[in-house]
């Protein structure tokens, strides 16, 4: 299910995992809606069955609704929802205490919403209560932890992009209980003051969020250049985060007066990369006749398959893409949400049984399995197909003016050596 939407599902510190049967609260950053909370269930072991926590002003559109009870989703209600509904917490609350005591994970997002882009807000105090309620309701047992996880990924929209899931050392819960039965304020407020560096430590946190675009174009210009320099794999998921987060602490180290240059030097490269119509990765990386040749030689042996795989699955593929964007127009986050479970299980999975039906209307049995097993296999292939395509033409545009392209990488090092404080 995991490959449904991803090209490349990355999981990290399994073993901190607890063992079966230990009760545990797993908190989280949020950037994708619905999305990470199934990041962190197929992370999960095949044993555990997940239940999640997620802000009541979620469920108010009916088919959402569906879609968050599909994956196993609670509403928590806050106080901005109304007074009048705070009382349901205390359900929710007991329900989510009775299912952490049998052993089974619930998961919420402390900060209370979800964010458009790489980097954590101040974390809300509802977990901790929580944690602490469900402690008190278990009798305080001396094994009950909460588990900080963070969520990575290398693109928030597009189908066949990667994720990483990254699973941190469990924080025990009993360690608090002093402080708790002496003042349960000060309780709620430590335990949040330490898990959002916990959850900071396994994602990428990008600070100075108002020039937060000019950073996350500047991470891809200069990702290159810190993973070289690091022994880091560049284009792995779990090593490219590695540089990110590199990066982001150079943001940090560095003063406001040199930001603000640095900024300048991205907007303008930014502005010049755009206007040739290719991407970074042409101006860091030359191209020539051979890379332009060995383009020309893979699409044309792979059209007959990309072709064979649009023509099987590229409607539902495309059709489930139009929809998400129109429903999601509003909150551009819930868009892979929407696209994986109307595009990517409900339309695929009704037109291949329409295929399948007249398939074996049409043809002996026995060759069903292998049409439909070709039709899963090209499906993904087309659609990768389609992004190597897209960058053999920004190559070839690149290869045909390389005195334009020349002239970026100066503007390119002085980036990147800023990045490596060279």
């Amino acid at each position: 299910m995991r490959y449904a939407y991803y090209r490349r599902f990355h999981l990290r510190g399994k073993e901190n995992f607890p063992k079966k049967g230990t009760p545990v609260l797993i908190v989280s950053n949020h950037q994708n809606a619905v999305m990470d909370a199934l990041a962190i269930d197929f992370a999960l072991p095949a044993r555990c069955r997940m239940v999640f926590l997620a802000r009541s002003d979620a469920f108010k559109k009916p088919f959402i609704a569906k879609i968050l009870n599909f994956c196993k989703v609670m509403p928590i209600f806050r106080q901005r929802d109304g007074r009048d509904t705070l009382g349901g917490n205390q359900a929710i609350f007991e329900e989510s205490a009775k299912l952490i005591g049998m052993g089974f994970p619930v998961a919420l997002f402390p900060e209370g919403r979800h964010q458009e882009g790489h980097y954590l807000i101040p974390l809300k105090k509802g977990f901790a209560r929580i944690a602490f309620e469900t402690a008190e309701f278990l009798g305080f047992p001396d094994d009950m932890t909460v588990l900080p996880v963070g969520n990575h990924y290398s693109d928030y929209f597009s189908l066949r992009s990667d994720v990483c899931v990254n699973f941190g050392k469990p924080v025990p819960l009993k360690d608090y209980y002093a402080l708790y039965r002496e003042n349960p304020a000060k309780a709620l407020l430590k335990l949040t003051e330490d898990i959002a560096p916990a959850i900071r430590a396994l994602m990428l946190d990008i600070p100075d969020v108002p020039n937060y675009d000019t950073y996350d174009y500047l991470r891809t210009v200069v990702r290159g250049e810190i993973a070289c320099r690091q022994g880091l794999r560049y284009g792995y998921l779990p090593d490219d985060l590695q540089a990110d987060r590199f990066f982001a602490a150079r943001i940090a180290q560095s003063s406001p007066e040199v930001m603000a240059e640095v900024r300048e030097k991205t907007l303008r490269y930014k502005r010049d990369v755009e206007a040739l119509g290719i991407s970074t990765r042409e101006v860091e990386c030359r191209v020539h006749i051979g890379t332009f040749l060995k383009d020309f030689i893979l699409l044309l042996l792979g059209l007959p398959f990309a072709l064979y795989g649009f023509v099987f699955s590229g409607v539902p593929v495309l059709v489930g893409q139009s929809l998400s964007h129109r429903m999601a127009a509003k909150n551009k986050m819930l868009q892979s949400s929407i696209n994986f479970v109307l595009g990517q299980l409900l339309l695929q999975g009704l037109f291949y049984l329409v295929y399948i039906i007249l398939f074996c209307t049409l043809f002996p049995k026995v060759w069903c399995p292998v049409f439909l097993l070709s039709c899963i296999l090209t499906r993904a292939l087309w659609q990768d197909y389609m992004h190597f395509a897209a960058g053999a033409f920004r190559r070839l545009r690149a290869m045909f003016m390389p005195r334009r392209v020349a002239a970026l990488e100066p503007l390119r090092k002085e980036l990147c050596d800023w990045a490596l404080d060279a």
